[in-house]
């Protein structure tokens, strides 16, 4: 391993990104981090057994216990999923998923899980912001926040635009860190058009950035029941100005 755990790929076509996403208002950007980096931060969430199931009930973003989840009786299970499929079939905004929260644990200091400290602390370096700012062409980008991804079978995210006011996002990144991933499993980030026809679709692939400006529309589709394996990633967004902290 390197001094620095991450780096990005030195042989990044970085003009090439920014007039794909200056055309696009998006990118996917093959083999973003040094081989060992993205070998070692997969093999660390795939690890990883502490996950929060993250979804909204009543409107209201909740972080549960996923295993403690993983424990109930079928017949609780299917409530819960009824309930969080309510306002998907309404055609409100839903979603869930796993995830563990890296922004919020690095600001309050909880120093649980060191290597994910170290990306996020990658992700606020100035190689890594330097090139957000080089491929979006947003200047003002002053960090990123973050957190770790797990969509497993049932999972989604539905369609929505990620504008949020007073957050300053700029553009949404996600760093896939799958391995072997069929678009017939789902679990696809899907970009629609204003008339929601699905315009372009990235399937999860290894080692791979997506990055795309806010706001525009886009989902992540259900995950299917028959999926082999989970699709892990982190992600968040590229905010302009000083971090505020959570």
């Amino acid at each position: 391993m390197t001094d620095a755990p991450f780096r990005l790929n030195r042989k990044l076509d970085v003009a090439a990104h920014a007039k794909r996403y200056a055309a696009r208002g998006r990118a996917h950007i093959p083999d973003i981090l040094e081989p060992e980096g993205a070998e070692r931060l997969a093999s660390f969430l795939e690890a990883e057994p502490r996950w929060n199931l993250v979804t909204l009930i009543a409107g209201r973003h909740r972080d549960l216990d996923s295993a403690g989840m993983s424990r109930q009786s079928p017949e609780e299970k299917a409530k819960f999923v009824a309930h969080v499929h309510q306002p998907a079939r309404e055609g409100r905004f839903q979603y869930l998923y796993e995830n563990i929260p890296v922004y919020d644990a690095w600001h309050a200091r909880r120093a649980e899980r060191p290597l994910l400290d170290a990306f996020f602390e990658f992700l606020n370096g100035e190689e890594f912001l330097a090139f957000g700012r080089a491929v979006t062409g947003a200047d003002d980008i002053g960090f990123a926040d973050a957190q770790a991804t797990r969509y497993g079978p049932g999972h989604f995210l539905t369609m929505h635009d990620d504008r949020v006011e007073n957050k300053d996002r700029r553009a949404a990144y996600v760093v896939n860190l799958t391995r072997q991933w069929s678009p017939d499993w789902g679990g696809l980030t899907v970009f629609a058009t204003p008339d929601l026809h699905i315009e372009e679709a990235f399937t999860p692939r290894f080692n791979a950035l997506n990055i795309f400006k806010v706001p525009q529309p886009h989902a992540v589709t259900l995950v299917a029941p028959f999926a082999a394996r989970a699709r892990y990633g982190v992600t968040g967004w590229l905010r302009a100005g000083e971090d505020p902290g959570p």
